[in-house]
């Protein structure tokens, strides 16, 4: 898709056109901003090719266009599991960000030994789950936290109303020692991190206002993200997600006849089904499920291989395979613990 920045149209006019009704929220967002901008002016980004990222991505380049000396840096967690329709999305717009804007643009990934594939083939972790989600940190949180760390302030599109699960954690850490206002500045996470949620009271309906109403006409290319969405409320994430039970995008695409997303979710579906048998895992003395076994997990990378063959996309990276066989030839992790 070519879309062409209107020269005539600046983003210092980002107010313009914004509805009686959502006008206070915008207010408040652009006051914790200005806070941020007071307390330091060098911002991380948090960008996840997302509907809440973006919004956040183009309220940011709204305040750099107020501030100048604002040291803007966008940083998208590439955690090479994401659908492929997500991850194409993800950068191009930040392709166009970084072209028109001038706006520093990192695309981090995990550490070789932290991707999800070498952890899982590798070292035996089973697949995440609520109790062991072990994948947010090592894939996501991590890569992007290593360029924020003391390098200024880290700020995310997390907003109240996303989920439960969410809404718990998010109140707790306001809470935390050392915590401001919940959903008015900054609190501090668990890991004593700065982190900033400048449109955390906004619903999911101010921010597809904000996007189809306002940004798409300052940033045209935000209009990627919401072709991605169509007039669905999907939400997009990792492809081998098993945090959640069923996942609902990807099965509303494989039944809109997408052959590929078809295929990855049966695999999907096979290995969390699998993963659960007790043949398939060292068992601790207590009867209790510990590694996926060396067995399984050659099964595993063999149906990986294949399944790239089958769909033409490059699911598992030459390195991911070369440090997994390495783990899988060694004597390492060849027990539950």
């Amino acid at each position: 898709m070519e879309i062409e920045l209107n020269g005539d149209i600046s983003i210092l006019n980002l107010k313009e056109g914004i509805s009686i009704g959502f006008m206070p929220k915008f207010v408040d967002s652009i006051e914790i901003f200005e806070k941020l901008y007071n307390k330091d002016k060098n911002w991380t980004i948090a960008y996840s090719g997302g509907k809440d990222s973006t919004a956040l991505t183009v309220l940011a380049l709204f305040m750099k266009s107020v501030h100048p000396d604002i040291n803007l840096r966008i940083t998208y967690s590439d955690t090479m599991m994401e659908i492929p329709e997500m991850s194409s999305v993800a950068r191009n717009f930040l392709d166009y960000i970084e072209d028109k804007f001038a706006s520093e643009v990192n695309i981090v990934q995990p550490a070789i030994t932290d991707t999800y594939w070498v952890r899982m083939i590798g070292t035996g972790y089973p697949p995440p789950s609520p109790r062991f989600r072990w994948c947010t940190d090592k894939m996501k949180i991590i890569p992007s936290r290593k360029l924020s760390n003391d390098k200024g302030l880290f700020i995310t599109g997390m907003r109240m109303g996303e989920s439960k699960q969410r809404d718990t954690k998010l109140k707790n850490s306001c809470l935390s020692p050392g915590a401001n206002e919940c959903g008015g500045d900054i609190w501090i996470s668990q890991k004593g991190i700065d982190v900033a949620a400048p449109i955390i009271t906004w619903t999911s309906f101010d921010v597809w206002y904000f996007l189809q109403s306002i940004a798409v006409k300052y940033v045209p290319a935000v209009k990627y993200v919401i072709d991605l969405y169509g007039n669905t409320t999907m939400r997009f994430g990792c492809w081998m997600c098993t945090v959640v039970e069923r996942d609902k995008t990807m099965e509303i695409m494989a039944k809109s006849g997408n052959e590929k997303i078809q295929k990855m979710l049966a695999f999907r579906q096979w290995l969390v089904e699998e993963a659960k048998k007790p043949e398939n895992r060292y068992m601790r003395k207590n009867g209790v499920k510990g590694r996926l076994n060396k067995d399984f997990r050659r099964e595993i990378l063999r149906k990986v291989l294949e399944l790239e063959k089958e769909i033409g996309i490059s699911i598992i990276s030459e390195d991911e395979i070369k440090a997994s066989q390495l783990l899988l030839d060694s004597n390492k992790y060849e027990n539950y613990y």
